[in-house]
């Protein structure tokens, strides 16, 4: 596989992983992660082992049930079985109360390669911004 290739491939992983979020889809979300990855989201302690990761996420999203992730694509160095990735996201979440808030944030990435596909090793995220946010418009149009 060519350096482009690789770089190719991670791309896409990312965007797997906020595909999985806009559905829900726990099984393609944990997909996307190594079997000991690491979730580190700013708080004290960072979750590490993919099912660990993964009920985590489950919980979390029960809290959403609107939820827009966008991802922009990232910056990727591959280096042999490696790699890293620095990508930027918009969440725009709402909860069953209606209450919505937009974020802005950065994943730096460590990546590597497990059964042939590339998958996260470590997710690293900042806020960039967070803040309120009231959406009135239609979101009967996505079935998942």
């Amino acid at each position: 596989m060519s350096n482009a290739d690789d770089i190719l491939e991670i791309q896409m992983l990312a965007q797997r992983y906020a595909d999985a979020v806009m559905r829900h889809d726990a099984d393609d979300w944990g997909a996307c992660w190594a079997e000991d990855g690491e979730w580190d989201l700013g708080m004290p302690e960072s979750v590490k082992g993919r099912d660990n990761i993964v009920n985590m996420w489950k919980g979390a999203m029960a809290g959403y049930p609107f939820a827009v992730f966008l991802v922009l694509p990232g910056i990727v160095n591959v280096d042999g079985e490696g790699a890293t990735m620095r990508s930027f996201v918009e969440e725009n979440l709402e909860n069953p109360d209606g209450e919505g808030m937009r974020v802005y944030g950065c994943y730096d990435d460590v990546l590597i390669k497990e059964n042939g596909k590339w998958v996260f090793k470590e997710r690293h995220y900042n806020v960039i911004y967070r803040g309120a946010v009231k959406f009135e418009g239609d979101k009967t149009g996505w079935s998942g």
